[in-house]
């Protein structure tokens, strides 16, 4: 793999959202429900960008790891009403995820998924 100069960024652009969930639990006095839902989303959205600066081709199920992460962070961690907005954003990616992986999304976003 070569890397270009966007693949650069992008990893380190995941790199600090891995060291800033990280931070986030090792710096908290009391560690709430907060904390920890802050930390599994940053962690796998950092892990999920770099899985898909090396693999291109998993795009679309790193698209739907972060929206069941999503879903499952509001259902068991969070309280009204920032659950129904993690529930809902993860529903939305989860549904892009399966719309891109039966090719029924139109060309000019289908090929952002390739």
């Amino acid at each position: 793999m070569r890397l270009t100069k966007k693949s650069i960024i992008l990893l380190a652009f995941s790199a600090i959202l891995i060291i800033l969930g990280l931070w986030n639990y090792a710096d908290s006095n009391p560690v709430t429900l907060e904390v920890i839902a802050s930390t599994v989303v940053l962690v796998v959205v950092g892990w999920t960008l770099a899985l898909t600066v090396f693999e291109p081709s998993w795009t679309k199920a790193a698209i739907f790891i972060d929206g069941l992460i999503f879903f499952a962070v509001g259902i068991t961690f969070l309280l009204m009403p920032y659950n129904i907005i993690f529930i809902l954003f993860g529903v939305i990616l989860l549904a892009i995820a399966i719309v891109a992986y039966l090719g029924k999304l139109p060309k000019s976003f289908l090929r952002l998924f390739h």
